[in-house]
């Protein structure tokens, strides 16, 4: 019988151990995410997909790791240093995979310093202090309209910074029945996130195209605002405001205030998170104060005619004072007071 010589598939790379190396977890979601970690560090490495990386391709130097680090960091969609961390850790383990299948590697390279752990890594910023900046950009002689919307859409969509530079006019459409345009966007793990917003924003971002700088741009895209213009535009907010330093107030934290309106299931639904626990996680923890928990308010008796012995004024200054999106609730419920009013006496 004639000896038949067997040539294995993807002869000549490694992805057929890469695939082993993946198998070897049982979690379905870690093998998910490591192969997506590979992915995109051999494609910032070498340009190539994993399915096509072959041996030579694995030289590594620490200095490579170093700049992948760097790469993640700056990355427009603002990779937490726990993710960061996770998709180096990848990394590690499959050249300590590769190691010990006896491939010319050294896997003590790929060791960089872990970035500590930033998951309260950027502070509240309240909604009065977001309009104000608004204000302060439109003043900009350098694209201030651009960039006012471009902070107004951001607290009032939720959206992350990588979003916002995404969305084409083409994304916002109007919803007839309602009265009101939305804007329909793949979020953060190709999560479709659908967002209404008001006429009168939407007017705001039709007017960006009415500037003259506008028109060399032929993408369709709503804003042009590079990585760094945003970071300096950040940066020079907070020295105007006078903000502290230690409140850690960031890009991000514009996705924070919208989280203060509503119930924790109305926050969840607009951030786009697919678990209510990163909500409370999150956000709610920023601006966390017991003094109103149940078991204080259980002790506390306080007899609703106390509101009657305070004078109109009083009565009103009480009602200014509460959170904005307590206020707002309020004005709801008083506006369809005065409407219902109105209907029983004609």
């Amino acid at each position: 019988m004639e000896n038949v010589k067997v040539v294995r598939l993807h002869s000549g790379s490694v992805y057929d151990d890469m695939t082993n190396f993946f198998r070897k977890y049982n979690s379905i979601h870690t093998q998910k995410n490591y192969e997506r970690s590979l992915r995109n560090f051999f494609m910032w490495f070498i340009g190539k997909e994993i399915e096509v990386v072959q041996k030579d391709d694995l030289k590594i130097r620490n200095a490579d790791m170093i700049g992948f680090q760097n790469y993640l960091k700056e990355h427009p969609v603002e990779y937490s240093n726990t993710t960061i961390n996770n998709i180096l850790a990848a990394v590690q383990s499959f050249y300590e995979f590769l190691e010990i299948n006896e491939y010319k590697v050294n896997s003590i390279v790929t060791k960089v310093k872990v970035l500590p752990d930033d998951s309260e890594r950027c502070g509240a910023l309240y909604y009065d202090e977001a309009e104000k900046m608004v204000s302060i950009l439109r003043l900009d002689k350098v694209k201030g309209l651009e960039k006012a919307v471009f902070v107004r859409l951001a607290y009032t969509t939720s959206f992350r910074k990588s979003t916002l530079l995404s969305i084409k006019y083409s994304d916002i459409k109007l919803d007839d029945n309602r009265g009101y345009y939305y804007i329909n966007v793949v979020g953060k793990g190709g999560k479709k996130h659908v967002v209404p917003i008001s006429k009168n924003l939407y007017e705001e971002l039709l007017s960006i195209k009415e500037l003259n700088y506008y028109k060399r741009y032929k993408d369709n895209k709503i804003f042009h605002l590079s990585t760094k213009t945003i970071q300096k535009m950040i940066d020079g907010l907070k020295e105007k405001m006078s903000i502290d330093p230690e409140r850690n107030i960031k890009f991000h934290s514009l996705r924070n205030v919208a989280a203060g309106f509503g119930t924790l299931e109305e926050a969840k639904k607009h951030l786009n998170h697919s678990n209510i626990a990163t909500t409370e996680t999150y956000y709610r923890h920023i601006n966390e104060d017991l003094s109103n928990s149940i078991s204080l308010r259980m002790e506390e008796k306080i007899d609703d005619s106390i509101l009657e012995k305070l004078t109109k004024e009083e009565l009103i200054e009480l009602l200014l004072n509460q959170t904005y999106g307590t206020l707002t609730q309020i004005k709801k419920e008083a506006k369809e007071k005065l409407l219902n009013r109105r209907e029983m006496i004609i």
